[in-house]
């Protein structure tokens, strides 16, 4: 699945070697994409927020680690897609490859990007990840997490428009319980990272399709460097023992806030590693500041399982937010046989569409496997692109 990912993505990226200079700043997609996701989150619908239990607490909300009581180190490799993306790529390739001359290729190009008008392909491919949390704080490296997203629409013509990510994250975080809090348990954390990013989002037409045949070279990527942080916030209220309330505090209900990307500072600057000698002309698409609020009830253990309902609402403040983009919801079962046999089953809706979700664990290595889709239409017309995606990981 990995290979596969990996030599769809070079193929996708290929396309996008057509312009090689562009003042870009913004995305042409309306795709809302988070720097960081998880299949597990992502299978109960996205709503992670008030959960925040696992080593993925880094990023979805870092005063999850205030509560954990033991270490967790995590080696991962992940990889994503759209089903269709793969053939796409395979129909592109047979032109490039086909030996017609130029004007022959653009009318090749142009009959293939009509005939796929309103799909949208994406791929994302994450060839290494390391995270090391332990009780109140944790460190997580990404080396590289690439996605590439190409959309058929008709524009001033037929054009692909493409939008590619390059990230490289560094994150530390640490959180704590605040224990003047006199309602229940209140913790906090704040998580700083450091992103260099790679960015590309273009629409390509099919003359630029004919004119090149190479993959896409390093100048084809504006580059900068953020440093910027993400603050969180649990809260699990103190209930009475009796009566009405002893009822809602079985379920220990627990409320989330995390603000993202507090100082939106943009990736003014850069450190020129994939680029050394190429002058750029814009900047790579900014993280924006947003802010995700939820909420997390635990249901009762029955035998071997147990789980939780969540609901959140995500992406507040980013400029393609909609409520229907927002709402998140889900639930997770867990069942676990040993303490080095266990698993979960998830499902739930992430922008108006179902999502599902399991994940075996034996022993040290962890299978997640995850089905969601993204909303990759306009405010007023959505669009569903349905993704699935694995991830195999060691879990000392």
């Amino acid at each position: 699945m990995l290979f596969r990912g990996l030599l769809l993505l070079s193929g996708l990226l290929s396309v996008v070697s057509a312009q090689k200079t562009f003042a870009a700043d913004t995305s042409v997609s309306t795709t809302i994409h988070h720097q960081y996701q998880s299949p597990r989150a992502l299978g109960m619908g996205d709503a992670f927020t008030a959960v925040a239990d696992d080593y993925t607490a880094i990023f979805y909300n870092p005063a999850g680690l205030a509560r954990r009581e033991e270490g967790q180190i995590n080696l991962s490799i992940s990889a994503e897609g759209t089903p269709g993306a793969k053939d796409f790529y395979d129909e592109y390739k047979d032109i490039e490859e086909s030996g017609l001359s130029d004007s022959d290729k653009t009318t090749r190009y142009l009959d293939m990007i009509q005939n796929h008008y309103g799909d949208v392909y994406s791929v994302r491919v994450t060839p290494v990840e390391a995270v090391w949390v332990r009780p109140k704080w944790g460190v997580a490296l990404i080396p590289m997490d690439v996605s590439v997203e190409t959309a058929m629409h008709q524009q001033l013509g037929p054009t692909m428009n493409t939008t590619v990510y390059a990230d490289t994250t560094l994150a530390v975080s640490y959180a704590s319980d605040l224990n003047w809090f006199d309602y229940g348990r209140f913790s906090m954390g704040i998580t700083g990272k450091f992103v260099n990013r790679g960015f590309f989002s273009k629409g390509i037409n099919a003359v630029d399709l004919a004119a090149s045949s190479q993959i896409v070279q390093r100048e084809d990527l504006l580059e900068g460097y953020t440093v910027d942080a993400d603050i969180g916030m649990l809260w699990t209220p103190e209930l009475p023992d009796e009566g009405f309330w002893s009822l809602l505090k079985a379920a220990r209900p627990t409320f989330g806030l995390t603000v993202h990307n507090v100082a939106e500072t943009g990736f003014g600057q850069s450190l020129k590693l994939i680029n050394k000698d190429v002058q750029q002309a814009g900047t790579p698409e900014k993280l924006y500041r947003v802010v995700d609020v939820g909420t997390k009830w635990e249901y009762p253990a029955a035998w071997i399982f147990g789980g939780r309902g969540v609901l959140d609402v995500r992406d507040l403040g980013h400029p393609d937010f909609s409520w229907k983009k927002g709402i998140h919801a889900g639930l997770e079962f867990d069942w676990t046989v040993k303490s080095w046999w266990k698993g979960h089953y998830r499902g739930g809706i992430s922008e108006g569409y179902w999502t599902a979700g399991l994940s075996a664990e034996l022993g040290i290595f962890n299978l997640d496997l995850v089905s969601y889709a993204n909303d990759v239409g306009t405010k007023n017309t959505p669009v569903e692109s349905r993704v699935y995606g694995t991830r195999m990981s060691l879990d000392f």
